[in-house]
């Protein structure tokens, strides 16, 4: 894959259904100054912890389109005094609460999040986010929608498995595909996405032929 992969993104939706205003409005005014400055990535997770009330492992992919979360979170440890509570997500995945104050007891112990997009993905050779699509559709589970798209022929970034597959830590689902057999290339790619308005250059596996 050459050249550049522009995420235009006409419509996302990530949202918590019992999360308090005060938080919207605090992720709101983080996603404003990201796309401001422009950010990079530890910057923006380094704004909202500064900024929003707590954060969730889960979210942070999410909201700031972050493809190394785990081991950013684990650079700013020494930057900031985290705490740290464990929760699950969705009914069925457990995870982390990260935030700067003392008192987690008022943080909720479950968190139920949607997800809900209109993106366009646009290639140097013309792809589109169609097949993409199409694979989320056929298939529930986030590695089986990876393992479908690499034997598909089609090359996936950090962000095609964040936006259409549901997947955080793409590299670890690439790991465990590979111990099956899967021989499985890595390489990098620049991409621009217009919700932190940042160009940068990201992770994209394909099945070796």
């Amino acid at each position: 894959m050459t050249g550049k992969i522009e995420y235009q993104i006409e419509k996302y939706s990530f949202t918590e259904i019992a999360e308090p205003t005060r938080l919207t409005a605090q992720w709101g005014e983080v996603l404003e100054e990201c796309r401001q400055l422009p950010a990079g990535a530890e910057e923006r997770l380094r704004i909202a912890l500064l900024n929003v009330d707590y954060v969730t492992s889960f979210e942070l992919p999410f909201r700031l389109l972050l493809t190394r979360a785990p081991q950013l979170i684990a650079g700013l440890r020494d930057e900031f005094q985290l705490q740290q509570k464990n929760v699950l997500f969705n009914g069925k995945r457990f995870g982390c609460v990260y935030s700067l104050n003392t008192d987690l007891n008022s943080i909720p112990d479950e968190f139920q999040y949607r997800l809900s997009t209109r993106i366009r993905r646009v290639d140097a050779t013309g792809g589109s986010a169609a097949p993409y699509q199409q694979i989320a559709k056929e298939v529930k589970a986030p590695r089986e929608r990876l393992k479908l798209a690499l034997e598909s022929a089609l090359q996936v970034t950090a962000l095609d498995g964040l936006f259409w597959f549901g997947i955080q830590r793409i590299a670890a689902d690439v790991q465990r595909l590979r111990k099956t057999g899967m021989r499985i290339a890595t390489a990098e790619i620049e991409v621009f996405d217009n919700l932190t308005g940042t160009t940068r250059r990201v992770p994209f596996y394909r099945l070796e032929s």
